[in-house]
């Protein structure tokens, strides 16, 4: 997922954040805890954070949409792209079945609505994520260019947008109420809820002042979000409730006192934070080992973390500061040889 800076001025505690989803993501695939989604706990906190950094760039900063798109793919695309082709050459060197459909709704991110009739074959299936985020990144960067004259014009198209999603999410409950097919609830119009009450909210309060928040606040709004993803609760209620109070506990942040921010910026945090877009892709092989094929959890989640961070030095980082270094260069400029 997400592993952006803020722009000019770097805030090392959004890293523990970030820390703390691709933790939650570990623990919900790997030892996952009884009757709690650890799984989308993870999810659900990259939601919220991509929803505060991309309206920080977009909106605060003014980043021209050509240098956004740019940074986006520089970001993202090596990674998955080598993931992707690793995978399925993988897959046919051993004689396993490769889903062309799989494939194809994983490389144009599209995967949150095109699924395969049966179970996924291929670990491809968590770029439903990647795929939502990507959605809305296109949408936030339209209504930050439409509404960049009035700040306010902003809140109401943001604000919009966010009511649109939790309306929508309520008649899906109505309609799809008892349903085996919970695909629904990956596609944007719902799951990228996280991402705009995030924005929304950091929208509304980042030219106001407020006075300091009691750490027990932020710690309780976290709670609250755990608990909305109880195994026994509505979709409703783990989209709204639990990506809402998420949201609020990531926004206020920067109101709550130094300790919270000190234990956000725990150094191994940080690091895995850092890591957490490559160990995200590349966990998957491995949670599907330990669920489908009798892999022990502590070697399969031992192999994510060697694998994710060969990835996130071997792939993730040349790849995107190549991209960075093409793109840079002025026009008519050729590169050396």
């Amino acid at each position: 997922m997400m592993n952006e800076g803020t722009g000019s001025t770097y805030i090392p505690y959004l890293d523990g954040w970030r820390g703390l989803a691709i933790a939650s993501l570990l623990l919900g695939h790997f030892f996952p805890v009884g009757g709690l989604n650890f799984g989308l706990v993870g999810v659900h906190l990259f939601f919220v954070l991509s929803g505060l950094l991309m309206t920080r760039i977009l909106f605060m900063q003014r980043v021209p949409l050509a240098l956004f798109y740019k940074r986006r793919i520089a970001r993202i695309f090596p990674s998955v792209y080598v993931y992707l082709l690793v995978v399925t050459t993988v897959f046919a060197l051993s004689g396993r079945e490769i889903g062309m459909l799989e494939l194809l709704g994983a490389a144009t991110f599209t995967n949150n609505y095109v699924t395969p009739d049966g179970p996924w074959t291929m670990p491809f299936g968590h770029i439903w994520s990647l795929s939502v985020e990507e959605h809305a990144y296109i949408a936030l960067s339209i209504m930050a260019v439409a509404t960049r004259a009035s700040e306010r014009r902003s809140i109401r198209a943001v604000g919009l947008a966010t009511g649109a999603m939790a309306f929508v999410a309520c008649v899906y409950a109505v309609v799809f109420s008892g349903a085996s097919d919970a695909g629904v609830w990956s596609h944007s119009e719902v799951a990228a809820f996280g991402i705009f009450a995030s924005s929304l909210q950091f929208l509304y309060g980042a030219r106001r002042a407020g006075s300091a928040l009691h750490p027990l606040f932020i710690i309780a709004m976290v709670a609250v979000g755990i608990a909305a993803h109880w195994w026994t609760a509505p979709a409703p209620v783990r989209l709204l409730v639990g990506c809402g109070a998420f949201a609020l506990a990531l926004n206020s942040l920067h109101r709550a006192p130094g300790m919270l921010h000190r234990l956000l910026e725990w150094a191994p945090l940080r690091r895995i934070g850092a890591w957490s877009f490559s160990l995200y892709l590349w966990q998957q092989p491995f949670y599907q080992l330990v669920r489908h094929d009798g892999m022990h959890p502590a070697l399969g989640l031992a192999l994510s973390l060697l694998t994710g961070i060969l990835a996130f030095h071997c792939v993730e980082q040349p790849g995107r500061a190549w991209l960075n270094r093409v793109w840079s260069q002025p026009p008519g400029v050729r590169r050396p040889a």
